[in-house]
């Protein structure tokens, strides 16, 4: 308990670091952003990280948020382990873009978060109202026209759902099982217990150093608007299909940022405001996106 606790101080340090800006507002979204990847880290870690026994959960949205969250996302992810094979089933929804993506590696460890395998719902084979179902694993089999490559190091499946109407589509259901069933359930081992609560404080720790470097490198650009490397993004767990593009602006009192937009002929695009720790804006509240639609 002292060891989570003395990591949970050390990513405080991260609040306070000589690049933050010194703005009191900063500041306390700062630590209210760690108390966000707290609660974050305790569901993934602790809560829902029985690769045996996967449930889909919800843990960016609203209330908690990170590295440049989409308000147009529905984010669901799973725990898995790459030595298993899973089935994943459910209905499409009308949600204008579903993926489904294996990924490997974590923010508390090793400080990337990889693609392992991806699938797209425009390749996939769909039955009577928009039912499907898909296999993940590491060895493809035989026959199976919906399969979403994982590797042995895979740990997660992630979902996003990208919405251009958000009152009118329908997200997808989702559901997902380990093929060949679990194991008897066992009472909690203290051994595990302790790996995973040191998960969930290396995970505020790490996600916030991660993306406080990333801000800082914005502030080499400000008030501009350049592609961001796709290797980076990549390797921080960022849709292959996407082209990102993140900067930092600077605006006196009486002076307004105006952005010139012309994107190319695309699936998708849209445009948002963040703070410093990378979190979107309150978009339950205020306009803090455009999308295409």
């Amino acid at each position: 308990w002292e060891e989570f606790c003395d990591t949970l101080k050390a990513a405080g340090a991260v609040v306070l670091a000589p690049s933050t800006p010194l703005d009191p507002l900063e500041r306390a979204e700062g630590y209210r952003y760690l108390t966000r990847l707290l609660r974050a880290g305790l569901e993934t870690y602790v809560e829902a990280s029985d690769s045996e026994r996967p449930v889909f959960q919800r843990t960016t949205g609203e209330t908690v948020k990170m590295g440049m969250d989409s308000p147009d996302n529905i984010y669901l992810n799973a725990p898995v382990n790459g030595q298993y094979d899973y089935r994943i089933w459910g209905t499409r929804g009308s949600v204008h873009y579903l993926g489904f993506g294996s990924q490997k590696g974590n923010y508390a460890s090793t400080g990337s978060l990889q693609t392992t395998g991806y699938l797209e719902a425009k390749d996939m084979k769909l039955g009577a109202g928009g039912a499907f179902e898909i296999i993940a694993s590491s060895n493809k089999p035989a026959g199976e026209a919906n399969w979403l490559p994982m590797e042995p190091e895979s740990r997660m499946i992630q979902i996003r759902q990208t919405r251009l109407d958000h009152a009118k589509e329908e997200p997808a259901q989702v559901k997902i099982e380990r093929i060949g069933g679990a194991s008897a359930m066992k009472p909690l081992d203290p051994v595990r217990f302790d790996r995973m609560l040191q998960g969930a404080a290396k995970m505020v720790l790490g996600t916030s150093r991660l993306f406080q470097k990333w801000s800082e490198g914005f502030t080499k650009h400000t008030n501009q608007l350049p592609r961001f490397p796709h290797e980076v993004a990549f390797a921080a767990g960022g849709d292959p299909n996407i082209a990102y593009y993140h900067s930092h602006w600077a605006l006196a009192d009486d002076e307004a940022l105006v952005v010139e937009l012309a994107p190319p002929e695309c699936d998708f695009w849209n445009f948002q405001l963040a703070n410093w720790w990378m979190e979107s804006l309150d978009y339950r509240f205020a306009k803090i996106h455009i999308n295409k639609h």
